[in-house]
C-alpha cells in the first residue's frame, strides 16, 4: 500500500492536523534554507574578498538577504494552506489560512526593515541628513501600518476600518507618543537647518555634554565625551536649549586662542632711553621702536613739559606680543589676530591674547597656545613688568 492509499484512509481531522504540522515543518524548512543561503553567500563574499562598503556585504550584515528569500516562500504559504488542509473543517482552515497571511505580512516588514538598516549602514556617513532617526521614524510608520493590515487579515475587515478607529484613538495615541512625535519633529528640524551631524563636536550646558555625536536616534542624540562616558541628550533639548557645535571650528581650520595675562598695575611705568636702547636689541621691536622714537619725537615738538609723549613698558610688551603672534608659523594669517587691554579688575590689568591657531588638532592646539604663553610669561620681565598674583596671608 502506498502513500497515497494510507492518506486515503486517513479521518478528516488526522489530516488537518497532519496538514498543519506540514506547514509548520515547512515554515522551520524555508527558514533554515533562507539562512544557509546567505551563510554561504557570505563565505563566497569572503573568498572572493568583496569590501565591507560594498552593497551585497551590507546586506549579509544587515541578514537582509535570508529575510527577503524567507518573506517571498512564506508569501505562497497561505494559498498552500488552503489547498493542504483542504475543506472539511472550513472555518479552520480559514482561521490558519488568516495567520499565515498575517505572518507573512509580518515578514515582508521584517525584509523592508532590514532594507532600510542596510541605507543606514551604506550613507550614514556620506550625507548630511540624521538617516538613521529618519529610519526609525520610517519604521513606527510601517509597523503601524503592518498592525493595521495584520488586524485586516486576522478579522478579515478592510484596512479603512481600522484607519478610522485609530484616528478616533489618536489623543490618546499621541499622548503615549509624545516623546517618540517630539523627537521626531525636532530631528526634522536638526537636519532640515544643519544644526548637527554625526562626528560633530557639541557642548551642551547642563548637560555634561561635551564629545563628539556619534549617532542620531529617532528622540535622542548620543554624544561621546572626551573621557569616553556616552551621554544621551533627548533631540528636543537641542532645538528647545542652547547648546555649542564646534563644526564651523573645523571646517574653517583655525581655533581661536583667547587668554588673558594678569599685569600688576603697580610695574607699569615709562621707558627710559636706557631701556629703549636694550629692547631695541628685540629683532621684533626694532621696527616699531624706530617708528614711536620718529613719530613722538615730531609730537613732542609741539607739546608742553606735562603732555610729553614717551613709551611705557605694558604699550611695549604689547607691541612685542602682536609682532611675536604675526611672526609665528601656527596662528593664522586670515583671521583677526589682536592684543587689547581689558578694563582693569582688582586682581591687576588684563593683556589680552586674541588669535587664532591654524591646528584644529585639540592636543597640538593646546600644545601651540601653552607655548606661546610660555614664552609671554617668561620674558614678561625684560619689559620689567610683573604678572598679577594674589599673595595669601595666613593668620
Amino acid at each position: 500500500m502506498n502513500i497515497l492509499s494510507y492518506w486515503n484512509i486517513l479521518s478528516a481531522d488526522t489530516k488537518f492536523f497532519v496538514g498543519l504540522l506540514f506547514l509548520i515543518l515547512l515554515i522551520f524548512v524555508f527558514r533554515h534554507a533562507a539562512n544557509f543561503i546567505e551563510y554561504t553567500f557570505s563565505k563566497l563574499l569572503q573568498a572572493r574578498k568583496v569590501s565591507n562598503k560594498a552593497w551585497v556585504s551590507i546586506g549579509v550584515k544587515n541578514k537582509f538577504f535570508s529575510s527577503f528569500l524567507f518573506a517571498v516562500t512564506i508569501f505562497f504559504l497561505p494559498p498552500l494552506a488552503g489547498v493542504v488542509l483542504g475543506d472539511h473543517f472550513p472555518r479552520l482552515t480559514f482561521v490558519c489560512t488568516r495567520i499565515f497571511a498575517a505572518l507573512s505580512i509580518v515578514l515582508v516588514m521584517v525584509a523592508i526593515g532590514n532594507f532600510l538598516d542596510v541605507l543606514v549602514d551604506k550613507f550614514q556617513r556620506s550625507v548630511k541628513l540624521p538617516i538613521k532617526g529618519i529610519v526609525q521614524a520610517l519604521k513606527i510608520v510601517a509597523w503601524i501600518i503592518t498592525i493595521i493590515l495584520v488586524l485586516s487579515a486576522l478579522l478579515n475587515k478592510e484596512p479603512l476600518y481600522f484607519i478610522g478607529g485609530l484616528t478616533a484613538l489618536s489623543a490618546i495615541l499621541i499622548l503615549i507618543f509624545k516623546d517618540a512625535i517630539l523627537g521626531l519633529v525636532s530631528g526634522m528640524q536638526l537636519s532640515i537647518n544643519d544644526l548637527v551631524r554625526v562626528g560633530d563636536w557639541i557642548t551642551i550646558p547642563g548637560q555634561d555634554a561635551d564629545g563628539v555625536v556619534v549617532d542620531i536616534l529617532l528622540t535622542t542624540i548620543r554624544v561621546q565625551n572626551w573621557d569616553n562616558t556616552i551621554v544621551n541628550i533627548p533631540a528636543y533639548n537641542l532645538v528647545a536649549n542652547s547648546f555649542t557645535n564646534w563644526r564651523g571650528m573645523q571646517e574653517s581650520g583655525a581655533r581661536r586662542i583667547k587668554r588673558a595675562i594678569n599685569i600688576d598695575v603697580k610695574t607699569i611705568r615709562f621707558l627710559t632711553d636706557e631701556d629703549i636702547d636694550k629692547l631695541s636689541h628685540l629683532n621684533l621691536l626694532k621696527d616699531y621702536l624706530a617708528k614711536k622714537k620718529e613719530k613722538i619725537s615730531k609730537l613732542n615738538k609741539t607739546a608742553d613739559e606735562y603732555n610729553r609723549h614717551r613709551l611705557s613698558n605694558i604699550g611695549t610688551f604689547r607691541a612685542y606680543c602682536y609682532e611675536y603672534l604675526k611672526n609665528n608659523p601656527y596662528i593664522s594669517d586670515n583671521f583677526t589676530c589682536m592684543v587689547r587691554q581689558l578694563a582693569p579688575t582688582s586682581e591687576g590689568l588684563p593683556l589680552e591674547i586674541y588669535a587664532f591657531s591654524n591646528d584644529t588638532n585639540w592636543e597640538n592646539y593646546e600644545g601651540i597656545q601653552a607655548d606661546i604663553f610660555d614664552h609671554f610669561l617668561s620674558i614678561i620681565g625684560l619689559f620689567d613688568l610683573k604678572v598679577y598674583q594674589r599673595i595669601s596671608t595666613m593668620e
